[in-house]
């Protein structure tokens, strides 16, 4: 078609005649270069025009309203929370990494948040404080129970040992914590039984500990109890395990330190076609009717896929996407009555321990900013990432360079402030279990900048995506951070088309914004997820966030 035309234009300037007769002297030469060079620009732009139409038409065009009157939740301020797994105070990471100036560094970027201390060892771990310090090599990695977490390997047969944390990592863990402005929150190991009660001579030896210090610590007991015969061979039932936390409450409140310290559980496993152990939800149900007055928030595990058998599509595709909503949904009508906060306590991409070359690269960022953005739609108040180092899904790699998911974290920090904003339109995922999968997803929050709104979100398509606000909030002033990588597996991520490196000095680059206004449609690249600061709009639900 466009050699087409530019043939018809050659032609159409042929029909005037040339300068001079001598067609074949210099001056002919020259006016034949003259419309050889127009020819080519004239068919240039009339490409150039074409493909415009072509990119316009191939757009995914979405329209939303953003409803600015009130508030639909209001998250903790420390929402995006973070863990380390207890296996890293077994194989010494602890031990050996914890004191790192660079790793505090860029844990303190993600303040403030909660670190969690827990995963399938919790359940093995011992407090000696005068234990020497002895190292025990793992033979597989057991982030969030290893191979443990996979459906039909059972692990009772590998024999998890009990082992010892000592005093002085629990101190560094503390003084870590403390420095990087974290909220610790430890799992308590629930498998110290005195036949079918728990034994609580061993928490009762690290509050003495701890009290002594000062360390002020938000608690757990137990992890994933419901698949406690699938990973131990041994089962605890949740009225059970409510008694023991009925227990664990009385024992915190004999300290004044810890009598109002925060308690929450049970940490049961993701709901929904679940096959290994009891089910979680009915087990949820029997441990929330002992503990609903003892508890400070109801806690439970999510992921959306099999770290072994995950593939590239499963991290683009709104199928996966959709599954968080269900769960919340599942859970929501499991503990309907029972007014408490509710807290993903452990969650990632993928379950045993990530998926190798995925849940490290720059797509596992789809999963994590469209999980942020849904769960705060959906009331949830804290999401405590698997984790911020070790296995395949860490926030920083086994070097502590900082992962693609790092930067979006930071990012988010630094933008998205706790108040949630209600976002509705065509092509919008909606947030019930029930609703339309969609490539182009996308939440508002009040901002952390003042008089400001932050729309955000992630477009899954390989196709342009326009986004079109109707109604208020609407701005000549809008600060847009996109975020892209040259393939998907890439563990590097670009900011507006700069790739995001740390300064030699560890501290962080200046995140330099697009400046845009509302007047056209905002644009989302292909496979990009998106930050808009729309500011000076002091919408009314956001006054005094």
């Amino acid at each position: 078609m466009f050699a087409k035309k530019v043939e018809q234009n050659r032609q159409l300037l042929y029909k005037f005649p040339l300068r001079g007769d001598n067609r074949h002297g210099v001056t002919g030469m020259f006016d034949k270069a003259v419309v050889i060079v127009f020819v080519f620009i004239v068919g240039w732009i009339t490409v150039f025009m074409g493909l415009q139409h072509l990119t316009r038409r191939e757009s995914y065009i979405t329209h939303i309203v953003i409803n600015t009157d009130h508030l639909v939740h209001r998250t903790d301020e420390r929402f995006l929370s973070v863990a380390l797994d207890t296996s890293l105070i077994q194989d010494s990471w602890v031990h050996k990494n914890i004191k790192s100036d660079m790793l505090l560094n860029l844990a303190a970027q993600l303040a403030p948040a909660y670190l969690r201390i827990g995963g399938t060892l919790a359940d093995r771990l011992i407090f000696e404080p005068d234990a020497n310090y002895s190292p025990v090599r793992l033979k597989s990695n057991m982030s969030d129970g290893g191979m443990c977490s996979y459906e039909g390997k059972g692990c009772a047969h590998q024999n998890l040992n009990f082992f010892n944390m000592t005093g002085v990592d629990w101190v560094a863990l503390n003084r870590f914590a403390q420095a990087a402005r974290f909220e610790l929150l430890f799992d308590l190991n629930v498998l110290l039984r005195n036949g079918t009660q728990w034994d609580s001579s061993n928490a009762r030896q690290l509050l003495d500990f701890s009290d002594r210090l000062r360390f002020n610590i938000t608690w757990q007991l137990g992890n994933e109890p419901n698949s406690f015969r699938h990973v131990f061979g041994v089962s605890l039932s949740g009225s059970q395990l409510g008694l023991d936390f009925v227990q664990l409450r009385h024992l915190l409140n004999s300290y004044p330190r810890y009598s109002k310290s925060p308690l929450v559980g049970p940490d049961v496993t993701r709901p929904i076609m679940h096959q290994m152990g009891e089910q979680p939800l009915p087990y949820l149900k029997s441990f929330l009717a002992q503990t609903s007055n003892v508890i400070s928030a109801i806690t439970w595990h999510q992921y959306y896929l099999n770290g072994k058998e995950a593939k590239l599509n499963d991290f683009v595709s709104p199928n996966v996407l959709n599954v968080l909503a269900c769960q919340i949904t599942a859970v929501r009508n499991t503990t309907a009555g029972i007014h408490l906060p509710m807290w993903l306590s452990e969650t990632g991409s993928a379950y045993g321990g990530g998926a190798p070359g995925l849940s490290d690269s720059y797509v596992a960022g789809f999963l994590w900013l469209d999980k942020l953005g849904l769960t705060a739609r959906l009331g949830i108040d804290v999401v405590v990432r698997q984790s911020l180092f070790g296995g395949n899904y860490g926030l920083l790699d086994s070097a502590m360079e900082p992962l693609p998911d790092w930067w979006v974290s930071v990012l988010y920090k630094k933008l998205v402030g706790p108040g949630v904003l209600n976002v509705t339109g065509d092509n919008i995922v909606e947030t019930s279990c029930l609703g339309e999968q969609g490539p182009v997803r996308l939440y508002c929050h009040c901002s952390r900048l003042q008089g400001a709104v932050t729309l955000f979100g992630i477009n899954i398509m390989t196709r342009v995506s326009e986004v079109m606000v109707t109604g208020s909030p609407t701005s000549d002033s809008v600060l847009a951070y996109e975020l892209t990588a040259d393939i998907l597996r890439s563990r590097h991520i670009f900011l507006n088309g700069g790739e995001l490196h740390l300064n030699p000095d560890g501290s962080l680059p200046p995140f330099e914004p697009k400046h845009i206004n509302m007047t056209k449609p905002l644009i989302m690249p292909p496979l990009s997820m998106v930050f808009w600061v729309i500011q000076e709009v002091h919408v009314p639900a956001c006054k005094g966030q």
